[in-house]
C-alpha cells in the first residue's frame, strides 16, 4: 500500500511552498483541508489521506512535526457517495479513521508528523458503472467535498488492457528497431505508468550452489499523458538502456558469482483524468520565470489535495530473445555483472 502515498509529500510542497506576497498574516485563522486518494475497483479496501494545513504565525518546519497541527484530532465525519450514471444517489460509504503504523502502512519519514499516521478507510467493492462523490463534515458543516456537479464527480477506470508485451513473449534489448509495448487506450484514464520486475538468480563461480533468487523493480516510465481516445492505443518503446543501467547501478559487481535471467512482469498502472490534470498543472509550470508560483490543480472544493482513481494490469512471464541474452550478458554496461548468455556462458 506504499504506492498509495507515493505523491503525498509533493503534493503538500506544491500546494503549500509557493507564497504570494500579498497575504494577510493578521487574517483570521482559517483551516484547509488537505485530501488525497485514489480508488481503485480492483481493491475492497480503500485509504484516504485526509489532513490540515493553515498559515500560522511561527515556525512552519516545527508546527509541521506536531501532530494535532497536521491530522484532525476532533471528529470529523467522512463520506464516499456512489451515483448512478444517470445521477441517482445509491450509495453512501462511511470512512473511519485508522493509524497506519498499526496496519503496516507507515508513512516516509520528513517535515510533516509520522506518528500516528492517521488514514481514513472503508471497505466496499467499487462499480466502473458508477460515479464517487466525497463529502466532509464537521458538526453537520460541510467541511470540504469534491465538486456538487455530477460530471465532475470521480470516475473509475474499469480496466487496463495490454497488447504487448504477453506472457512468454521474447523481448529484445536494442534501442534500434526495439521491442513495442503497446496497450488501449483507457476510458477515464489519463495518465501512465509502467514498472518491470527484473527476476533474476545468483550462483556460486566456484560451487555452482545457489546464493540468491530475487527481483529487482525497474521504472520504465511514469507520468506519461495520453488522452482518451475510443479505440485508440498507446504505445512505448521497451528502452534497453533503462534496464541495463538500473541493474548495473543495483546489483553488485563479483567474480565470485554468476547470474541468470528468469523471466520479467509488466506492471502497467493507469490514472484517474484528475490525477493527469494535477501532473498537467506542475509540467505547465515549468516555464514560468516570475517569483509567484501558481497553485496546482486540485479537485477538493474549499480545500486542496487529489481525489481521483487507478488500475493495475500485470503482465507475468516475459522472456528475453536469445540475442537480448548475448546483449545482457556482453554488453559494456552489464558485462561486468556476469549474466549468462542465451548459451550459458559469461563475456568476462
Amino acid at each position: 500500500m506504499k504506492s498509495n502515498y507515493f505523491l503525498f509529500a509533493s503534493l503538500l510542497f506544491v500546494f503549500f511552498s509557493g507564497c504570494k506576497s500579498d497575504f494577510d498574516l493578521t487574517a483570521p485563522y482559517k483551516e484547509i483541508p488537505v485530501v488525497y486518494g485514489l480508488l481503485n475497483k480492483d481493491e475492497t479496501t480503500h485509504y484516504l489521506r485526509i489532513q490540515k494545513a493553515f498559515l500560522i504565525d511561527g515556525n512552519a518546519q516545527v508546527a509541521a512535526g506536531v501532530a494535532d497541527s497536521v491530522f484532525y484530532t476532533d471528529s470529523i465525519t467522512v463520506k464516499m457517495i456512489g451515483y448512478t450514471a444517470s445521477g441517482i444517489r445509491k450509495d453512501s460509504f462511511f470512512l473511519y479513521k485508522v493509524d497506519g503504523n498499526l496496519l503496516g502502512l507507515p508513512k516516509d519519514s520528513g517535515l510533516f508528523a509520522n506518528s500516528p499516521n492517521i488514514l481514513y478507510t472503508f471497505n466496499a467493492t467499487l462499480d466502473a458503472n458508477k460515479s464517487y462523490r466525497l463529502e466532509i463534515t464537521r458538526n453537520g458543516n460541510s467541511l470540504a467535498r469534491t465538486s456538487d456537479d455530477l460530471n465532475k464527480n470521480i470516475f473509475l477506470i474499469d480496466h487496463l488492457r495490454v497488447g504487448n508485451p504477453y506472457s512468454a513473449a521474447k523481448f529484445q534489448l536494442r534501442n534500434t528497431n526495439p521491442s513495442e509495448m503497446n496497450w488501449a487506450s483507457q476510458q477515464n484514464a489519463g495518465i501512465y505508468d509502467l514498472t518491470v520486475r527484473f527476476f533474476y538468480r545468483e550462483y556460486s563461480t566456484a560451487t555452482n550452489a545457489l546464493l540468491l533468487d530475487t527481483y529487482l523493480d525497474v521504472p520504465f516510465f511514469t507520468s506519461t499523458l495520453s488522452d482518451y481516445v475510443s479505440g485508440g492505443t498507446i504505445k512505448a518503446d521497451f528502452n534497453a538502456d533503462i534496464l541495463l543501467n538500473a541493474l548495473a547501478k543495483h546489483l553488485a559487481q563479483s567474480p565470485t558469482v554468476y547470474r541468470q535471467f528468469v523471466k520479467m512482469d509488466f506492471t502497467f498502472a493507469a490514472g484517474g483524468n484528475d490525477l493527469a490534470l494535477f501532473v498537467k498543472s506542475k509540467q505547465g509550470q515549468s516555464g514560468i520565470t516570475s517569483g509567484e508560483a501558481l497553485p496546482a490543480y486540485s479537485n477538493i472544493v474549499n480545500g486542496a489535495g487529489i481525489l481521483s482513481s487507478r488500475v493495475y494490469t500485470t503482465v507475468d512471464s516475459v522472456l528475453l530473445a536469445p540475442l537480448a541474452l548475448d546483449t545482457l550478458a556482453c554488453s559494456e554496461i552489464s558485462r561486468a555483472l556476469r549474466f549468462k548468455n542465451h548459451n550459458g556462458v559469461t563475456c568476462d
